[in-house]
């Protein structure tokens, strides 16, 4: 393989961002975050095992107060009001139209949960958790509220016993279409909420995989599935020499090119809009796929993998991005979303090293190592079976 010259990367913060502003805390190497969640886990084990059995279901039943007392606050704009500093309930109330006793209970419950806080003098006051939802917050998490706190979601939910008892789609029998369809097409405002989710879920994503994984070497990068480039906007910022291609659906082509050409980058970005199923494009020197693989099952996930392993060089990589499944018994958010894979498409799942090495395998491609992040994700870097290395 003939030598390639190694793009020089951007040393300077101010180019783009850096993966502890997007967490809003500093990030912890990948072993301490699995001993933190290990450790938490511990300390939830102690206390199911001592509590009451009854009291262990009604805990868990009112799990569902968590989710709807957050949605209605960001739904009243709470977080916003809050922006300016502490207040009273009554004169949140009138700021948000909303009865001051009734709301005041909410405010209340959401201080029980260390959502929010609240002064010695009983005004209550934003939190690290409710300046994240603000809508003037670069990394807010609104959207994700609004989508698993959202009533089209609830309304698919409660046809979940459909899906346990067939393993099809909730989506479907709730609304009469596939989830894709149904946030893409039928419902915008479902829409908007998912796929702004996605977005910052994912760029988060891309910053720490940005700080893990070195770029070096990679003249032309294909973000596969990138939605409309932000994560390929901030490889490019820290690369300047690289060109990069992103593939998604057509739909999506404005609202890339107008997001690529914002942050700099639209001179050596390209948009290929079309079917990942189908093709993508040739010759690149890594291809990368955040979150793409747990959408579909076993043979949907084959052909991706194998239109790229078709495409690629014999040099170059592949970078899958997921949370792999623990195989132990301990809480886990990933066990909480491969359930939500179920219920929404049916077809998707969340999967354990030991089957994304299958999957990898039956595609034609080879797992070279893999590099945990301290979200919990991980990077497989792939080659072709047989390929160079």
């Amino acid at each position: 393989m003939p030598l390639r010259s190694r793009p020089a990367r951007v040393r300077s913060e101010r180019t783009r961002p850096r993966a502890r502003e997007a967490l809003g805390v500093p990030v912890p190497p990948a072993w301490l975050a699995q001993l933190a969640v290990r450790a938490r886990n511990l300390l939830g084990r102690g206390h199911a095992r001592t509590a009451p059995p009854f009291l262990l279901v009604l805990e868990r039943l009112f799990g569902l107060i968590d989710n709807k007392a957050l949605t209605i606050a960001v739904e009243l704009g709470i977080p916003d009001a809050l922006r300016g500093g502490p207040r009273r309930g009554d004169a949140l109330a009138q700021a948000v139209g909303a009865d001051p006793d009734a709301l005041d209970r909410l405010l209340r419950y959401l201080v029980s949960r260390d959502l929010l806080g609240v002064t010695t003098d009983g005004r209550y006051r934003t939190s690290a958790v409710f300046d994240l939802l603000r809508t003037d917050h670069p990394w807010s998490f609104r959207d994700w509220v609004l989508f698993l706190g959202g009533d089209w979601h609830w309304q698919i939910w409660n046809q979940a016993t459909h899906s346990i008892r067939t393993g099809e789609s909730a989506a479907v029998a709730a609304t009469g279409h596939t989830f894709f369809d149904y946030v893409n097409v039928v419902d915008p405002a479902a829409g908007a909420a998912f796929n702004g989710a996605m977005a910052v879920g994912s760029r988060m994503q891309g910053l720490l995989v940005l700080e893990a994984y070195d770029f070096a070497g990679v003249q032309r990068l294909c973000d596969v599935g990138g939605g409309t480039g932000a994560i390929l906007a901030d490889v490019l910022t820290t690369y300047p020499r690289m060109r990069g291609v992103l593939v998604d659906l057509p739909a999506l082509e404005a609202a890339a090119r107008a997001l690529l050409a914002r942050r700099g980058v639209a001179d050596r970005a390209d948009y290929d809009a079309g079917n990942f199923f189908e093709a993508v494009p040739p010759g690149c020197d890594l291809y990368t796929l955040y979150a793409i693989i747990h959408d579909w099952d076993d043979a949907s996930c084959v052909r991706i993998l194998g239109t790229i392993a078709r495409a690629m060089p014999a040099h170059a990589k592949v970078l899958v991005i997921e949370a792999p499944l623990p195989t132990d018994t301990g809480a886990s958010l990933t066990k909480g979303f491969d359930l939500e894979m179920l219920i929404l498409t049916g077809a998707g799942r969340e999967r354990t090293v030991a089957e994304y090495r299958r999957l990898f395998g039956r595609a034609g491609l080879r797992l070279r190592r893999t590099i945990p992040l301290p979200s919990l994700f991980c990077i497989f870097e792939l080659t072709r079976s047989g390929g160079a290395t």
